[in-house]
């Protein structure tokens, strides 16, 4: 990713204040807004890490065994 794309992506989740003349109800829908991004985004990289995670101790457990029968002969 380059620094732009991290820059513009970033800029999306800064606190920005709403006009003055706006009304309490429209500020309240924007902060949900501004939180339902932001769990979105603090979610979507569940399921992709769970599975990193699962690889990961899949990995280990296999080379543990490729060692064991190494070591045995």
């Amino acid at each position: 990713m380059t620094t732009r794309l991290l820059t513009r992506i970033a800029s999306w989740f800064e606190a920005r204040p709403t006009p003055a003349a706006a009304d309490p109800a429209d500020h309240a829908a924007w902060e949900q807004g501004h939180a339902a991004i932001a769990d979105v985004t603090r979610w979507g990289w569940l399921p992709a890490l769970s599975g990193v995670s699962f690889a990961a101790d899949h990995a280990a457990i296999a080379h543990r065994k490729k060692a064991a029968a190494a070591s045995e002969g």
